[in-house]
């Protein structure tokens, strides 16, 4: 039995998967415009087809190094609460349907932060794979 499709990206050297039924779109760096008084989390926002899209840094959302290449780095469009959240990524490796699942107890990598669901191999690789509505969900929380 093969593992639901993830949006693979890479956040400060490794990573991570975001579930694929959660993701409208990807879309290439722009520099988010500053929100006065946006909470931490919140690097700003973009225009998104007409619409304000609040972007966060996934980097920071999960204690990582934020890195930033204006030539690679991308933008995630979720699905977040009544709306949309922009997740900014160093770069996007592609979707992916992994074939092989790892249980997280196995897992040797450098990575056991917050927010894991579990963690997938995918052609050698390690992707960790997020639980995005608790990231999410603790997000609400620090910007209410």
């Amino acid at each position: 039995m093969s593992a639901a499709p993830v949006l693979v990206v890479e956040v400060d050297g490794e990573r991570f998967g975001i579930l694929a039924d959660r993701v409208q779109t990807v879309v290439g760096y722009q520099e988010p415009v500053p929100i006065p008084g946006r909470p931490k989390p919140l690097l700003g926002a973009l225009n998104h087809h007409g619409e304000l899209l609040p972007v966060a840094h996934l980097a920071s959302l999960l204690g990582l190094k934020p890195r930033l290449d204006p030539l690679r780095s991308v933008v995630a469009v979720v699905d977040w609460e009544d709306g949309l959240l922009g997740l900014l990524a160093e770069r996007a490796h592609g979707l992916l349907t992994p074939l092989t699942r790892v249980r997280v107890s196995q897992v040797l990598g450098r990575w056991d932060g917050p927010f894991l669901d579990q963690t997938l191999e995918v052609e050698g690789s390690r992707v960790h794979v997020l639980d995005l509505e608790a990231m999410l969900g603790a997000l609400a929380e620090r910007i209410r």
